[in-house]
């Protein structure tokens, strides 16, 4: 079955509106598309009773929400016009008019100018415009449940009611969480969910029914028609028979997620944690913009040490992972400082990378962040430069939700714009550079770059933290030391001069035997320890594992055979279960999880033309304290 499938493939404006969030609502920080925006991905969207889905994003700008228009008016009876000319989108409903035009905060209802919190903007082609404003204005109600992240509007005279969720189900796809309307149901050991679940939350994907026994479902090239009861599923009009049978509930067709997760080529995973109602769907395609390497299965050898390593470059490294689980013993303010850098340069640009791991056990929903602290008293801060990734998981896949996902995304340079780029800072301000709101019992990463320069040339001071609230306290008010480390779970934190390491290995000449060195080892190229620490508050604990780390390697080649020849390299984990990112001739690849000393990887190929040549890797590791990780050079 898998091998019959796996040959398949893996400007109308559109106006719309924002929600403005209460003062407690928790911001979110998903992924940063540019000029403030943010996707957003987790919240649903309810009208009078009725979720509602939309085919353009729903976005945050400045604190508010933002949603397609022309189709939530449609819902409520209203009808939506655009004037070209003036760049004004006007909706008239019962008699009632609003007009709100592109990048003003000056709009009209009934004829009569009023403000607007946000102005109107373009996103994709598309006019997003403020939601509380037009709601209200036609008589809506809204509720935001920061918790549950949905929003609640209601018209015609209803009463708005907080909505409660008792004892929901919860669906994670690829990192993004949503609470299910739907139960996930098993049958003979498979589980299945609506398939709208599908097409709602993946890109380049749609559903509809062709009967009502037949539903067709699009995800990314791939086209599956269900027929409900039958195990006979038509596959990019390929009759496929599987195990498992769709079936109708609800009005919905209820899809065996098993079945569509191993349709891609690509590959995936599926995890169902059926006492906490939890499911976790892991498909690569969407989550990796990198191909995984195939595992090889076989001994290696005892590598060496790598016999040179030293730090380079400039970008400063301030890791946050002590205490990684924070309980309410650590962490018994409201408020609290969870690692710090202070800095005092002369430097025309300070370069910054922070890294963060955190597991939230303190029983409630919690908003972290990192923020600066201008401590001059005459010179502002520019932030010239802030672009991160973070991913937070509810499960014990760290290493494929959120640690193979940021190594993928730096090695590719492929970073997410802060809205903090380009911020100035006065003197004696704190502002955010970047915030993440992490769930109760969940996992969160993040690694973020920043670069800071003084306005006016002048010497810079200024604290870099990485801070947290319980109760929607403002970050920016958070000045407290560090909270001391837990020396009882040894995870590192502190502050070093260079997020790189450069190894040198010794020179390989073709036709040789087979050679191997570890990188990572805890000996050789432990650069980043309590000793090298360039800052101390509160206690330190090395980075033996060079978390948040781009490892360089250098590998000489010599050929005195006067003929092109073919090296061949190859990985493995020579410490415990290893996973990670390493790039090759410009090219990315990720390696999946290896067995120590029974599974290897090897990288394609690299062709020596010359006598001689030096091969470069990055390596970037994906988490946990599985190292050290051996490379082994060999001639073809």
């Amino acid at each position: 079955m898998n091998n019959n499938l796996k040959k398949f493939g893996i400007v109308t404006i559109l106006v719309a509106m924002s929600l403005f969030m209460f003062s407690h609502e928790k911001a979110f920080a998903n992924q940063h598309v540019g000029n403030g925006i943010y996707l957003k991905n987790n919240v649903t969207i309810v009208v009078n009773g009725k979720r509602v889905t939309f085919n353009a994003p729903i976005v945050n700008k400045s604190g508010s929400l933002f949603l397609p228009m022309r189709d939530f008016y449609e819902v409520i009876g209203a009808t939506v016009s655009w004037d070209k000319k003036t760049l004004t989108a006007s909706a008239v409903k019962d008699g009632s008019s609003v007009d709100v035009t592109l990048n003003s905060k000056r709009a009209k209802v009934n004829g009569k100018t009023v403000s607007v919190n946000v102005a109107p903007f373009i996103y994709k082609n598309r006019t997003y415009v403020p939601i509380r404003f037009l709601s209200e204005n036609f008589g809506g109600d809204v509720i935001w449940n920061s918790k549950s992240q949905r929003v609640d509007i209601t018209f015609d005279g209803q009463q708005p009611t907080e909505p409660e969720i008792k004892d929901p189900y919860y669906l994670h796809i690829n990192n993004k969480r949503i609470i299910m309307d739907d139960p996930i149901l098993s049958r003979l050991g498979r589980t299945y969910i609506p398939a709208e679940y599908f097409y709602e939350n993946l890109e380049n994907s749609s559903g509809k029914w062709i009967t009502d026994q037949q539903f067709e479902l699009q995800v990314s090239g791939l086209i599956f028609v269900f027929t409900n009861g039958s195990n006979t599923v038509q596959v990019n009009n390929e009759s496929v028979v599987i195990d498992e049978k769709p079936f109708k509930q609800s009005d919905k067709m209820y899809v065996p997620v098993h079945f569509i997760v191993n349709a891609f080529g690509s590959g995936g995973n599926l995890r169902y944690l059926e006492k906490q109602k939890e499911m976790y769907i892991y498909l690569y395609e969407y989550m990796f913009t990198s191909e995984f390497l195939e595992k090889s299965y076989g001994s290696t050898k005892v590598p060496q040490l790598t016999p040179s390593a030293s730090l380079t470059g400039n970008r400063t490294l301030l890791v946050s992972d002590n205490p990684e689980t924070l309980t309410p013993n650590l962490i018994s303010n409201s408020t609290a400082t969870l690692s710090q850098q202070v800095v005092q340069s002369s430097n025309a640009v300070n370069e910054h990378r922070v890294f963060g791991w955190h597991h939230n056990t303190l029983g409630k929903d919690i908003d972290l962040g990192i923020t600066i602290e201008n401590t001059s008293s005459t010179t502002s801060l520019q932030v010239t430069k802030s672009e991160g990734v973070s991913k937070i998981s509810g499960n014990s896949w760290i290493n494929y939700d959120i640690g193979l996902p940021i190594a993928n995304q730096v090695l590719n340079g492929k970073l997410n714009q802060s809205a903090s780029s380009g911020i100035t800072i006065a003197p004696g301000e704190t502002k955010i550079i970047e915030s993440y709101d992490l769930y109760n019992t969940y996992i969160i990463g993040f690694l973020h770059d920043l670069d800071v320069q003084p306005v006016g040339g002048n010497e810079s001071s200024y604290i870099i933290r990485t801070v947290l609230s319980k109760s929607g306290e403002d970050l920016t008010t958070v000045h407290s030391d560090p909270v001391p480390i837990n020396p009882q779970a040894p995870h590192p934190r502190g502050v070093w001069s260079s997020s790189v390491i450069l190894s040198e290995f010794p020179t390989y000449t073709i036709g040789s035997s087979e050679v191997g060195y570890s990188i990572s080892n805890g000996k050789t190229d432990h650069l980043l320890s309590e000793e090298s620490a360039i800052q101390q508050f509160n206690g330190v604990i090395g980075n033996s594992g060079h978390f948040g780390v781009n490892y360089l390697v250098n590998i000489p080649i010599n050929n005195p055979t006067g003929q092109p020849q073919n090296v061949k390299l190859k990985l493995s984990g020579r410490g415990g279960f290893y996973s990670g990112a390493i790039k090759i001739n410009g090219e990315v690849y990720l390696i999946p999880t290896l067995r120590p000393g029974t599974e290897y990887i090897e990288l394609p190929s690299h062709l020596i033309e010359g006598n001689s040549e030096v091969i470069t890797l990055e390596v970037m590791h994906a988490g946990g304290g599985n190292l050290p990780v051996a490379i082994y050079i060999a001639t073809e």
